[in-house]
């Protein structure tokens, strides 16, 4: 039989990559939508060599957009963390450096009409309900790709987009930022023993412990600590008695589905270091403000998640915290907005954060990002 023809465009958002899909060019949510982009991504299969996806978890996301379904908002914009060896997608998290490519997808087909010098797009994040604000440079009419902004990550330079998400505390839990109700709690690890974590809600929901109590050497590549099958459980272990804890999954799922959903971003933190990245980079302990590394679903992170980058800033700035108490400085006085220099295995990132007094709202929460259209086009699958 013919192969089936899907309409995409493939957009680089920050430091991940996805297909965009147009909602009318697919089933109603379910099944059979799952199989069709499962089938664009080549999934499931470690290589993804029958499909779009790249073989990283980074780069097997998809994004659903059609016209808006919130009255205040300019587009739809639905993620999809497509998996790689189990026929799942996740769609119960959100992916803020995708979301840089939803704000740009707004432009590029017209859901918005550009402005120059830059636009103003209000993105509907569908999973949570929660509206993002993005403010993406345009220049002759067009979106601007050029300019002098870097991301650890992503080579060269690109024009810088603004995310603003303070639209999204308590997103996944709708339990508020601290959703159990206390900067840090001590959990009961398996094989483990008691540890000391901090659970904050916005954007995605983030898990922190510090990098001294669960024995992870900051000295080595994420590579290196990839290959350290032992603390790669422990991790993994965290994540699972965070996501019971919490109630973000029934007790009796919690080991099927913590290897498809990415909540809870596990984050293990340290105070500001020397390192190298994965391309050899020299980072200085001077450049950041925090030491971090991140994993979800039995892989660290080679970059940073841009939504784990907005969970991290208003930790710092939340008193009590484990981030709080590694960053440099310390917590800021109560209703100070901060800027937090974040070193991730890629290089450094920067997010503005700032909490009301009392720690209840987010003042200011944001990112920045780079975007760039790659292909437009018709993918093929199987019928």
């Amino acid at each position: 039989m013919p192969q089936r023809p899907i309409k995409c465009t493939i957009i680089r958002g920050g430091t991940s990559k996805g297909v965009f899909i147009e909602r009318d060019e697919l089933p109603p949510p379910g099944p059979e939508r799952d199989r069709i982009i499962l089938a664009v991504y080549g999934s499931p299969d470690k290589r993804q060599i029958d499909g779009l996806g790249g073989a990283d978890k980074l780069t097997s996301k998809t994004a659903i957009m059609g016209p808006p379904t919130r009255p205040d908002c300019d587009i739809d914009y639905h993620f999809g963390q497509v998996n790689i060896v189990l026929p799942r997608i996740d769609w119960t998290s959100n992916c803020g450096n995708i979301s840089s490519g939803a704000a740009a997808y707004a432009i590029y087909k017209g859901y918005v009409k550009p402005t120059e010098p830059v636009t103003r797009v209000a993105v509907h994040q569908v999973n949570t309900g929660r509206r993002l604000l993005a403010t993406v440079p345009v220049v002759d009419g067009e979106l601007a790709t050029d300019g002098d902004f870097k991301i650890g990550g992503v080579p060269g330079t690109g024009a810088r987009i603004d995310l603003d998400f303070q639209d999204f505390a308590g997103c996944i839990l709708k339990r508020g930022l601290l959703p159990t109700g206390s900067p840090v709690d001590r959990f009961q690890i398996p094989s483990f023993g008691k540890l000391d974590v901090s659970v904050v809600d916005v954007a995605n929901l983030c898990v922190f412990v510090r990098a001294s109590d669960v024995g992870m050497d900051n000295t080595l590549g994420v590579e290196e600590l990839q290959a350290n099958n032992e603390l790669v459980a422990l991790l993994e272990a965290i994540r699972s008695v965070a996501a019971a804890e919490t109630g973000l999954v029934p007790r009796e799922k919690v080991d099927e589905e913590m290897r498809v959903r990415v909540n809870p971003l596990l984050f293990i933190v340290g105070t500001p270091r020397n390192y190298s990245t994965l391309n050899g980079e020299a980072i200085d302990e001077g450049v950041t403000d925090l030491f971090s590394r991140s994993i979800a679903r039995w892989a660290f992170s080679k970059t940073y998640p841009a939504t784990g980058s907005i969970g991290t800033g208003v930790a710092c700035v939340l008193p009590g915290t484990i981030p709080a108490e590694a960053v440099r400085g310390g917590a800021p006085a109560a209703g100070e907005v901060r800027k937090i220099r974040v070193g991730h295995p890629s290089g450094t990132l920067e997010v503005v954060a700032g909490v009301s007094e009392g720690g209840r709202e987010v003042v200011r929460a944001e990112v920045g990002r780079t975007a760039r259209v790659l292909m437009e086009g018709t993918a093929f699958i199987r019928h």
